[in-house]
């Protein structure tokens, strides 16, 4: 199974407080690393760098800084372009997406996924958990937003 669990929000200061979420999340599950992917829709000269659409490994707490760093080099924007991060020996992305959304990706749901579900739903994110179906093209709401 395929699992997406999501928020959107035009308040950029919202989607950079859970990316500080997240870092202190993992941070507090013992992770000190993760993987970061600049994707679709950095510029044209991202995409000639050395880190488009690679994975580089970095510490989880230079994670906003490095963020941060495309954007004042003028190459990008959270929540207008996607940046994916992940952890080693965790089956779980998080994407902060170009429609000003955050993403969970995931095949199943267990303790992390259902943390983030009630703390987007305390802060008043309406998160939405989909699966994929048999067509692998559609996706069904499985809770959440319109419950």
């Amino acid at each position: 199974m395929e699992r997406d669990l999501q928020v959107h929000t035009e308040d950029v200061d919202c989607l950079r407080a859970e990316l500080a979420y997240v870092v202190e999340f993992f941070r507090d599950l013992g992770f000190g690393r993760c993987d970061v992917l600049f994707g679709w829709a950095w510029s044209t000269e991202r995409d000639k760098s050395e880190l488009s659409w690679k994975r580089v490994n970095i510490p989880l707490l230079e994670l906003d800084a490095e963020i941060r760093r495309a954007e004042d080099a003028g190459l990008g924007k959270l929540g207008n372009d996607d940046v994916w991060v992940s952890f080693e020996g965790r089956n779980l992305k998080v994407q902060f997406c170009h429609h000003s959304g955050i993403h969970l990706a995931y095949p199943d749901p267990d303790k992390i996924t259902e943390s983030f579900f009630t703390r987007w739903q305390s802060e008043g994110l309406a998160p939405i958990e989909y699966e994929r179906t048999e067509d692998p093209m559609k996706w069904r709401r499985v809770r959440g937003a319109a419950d």
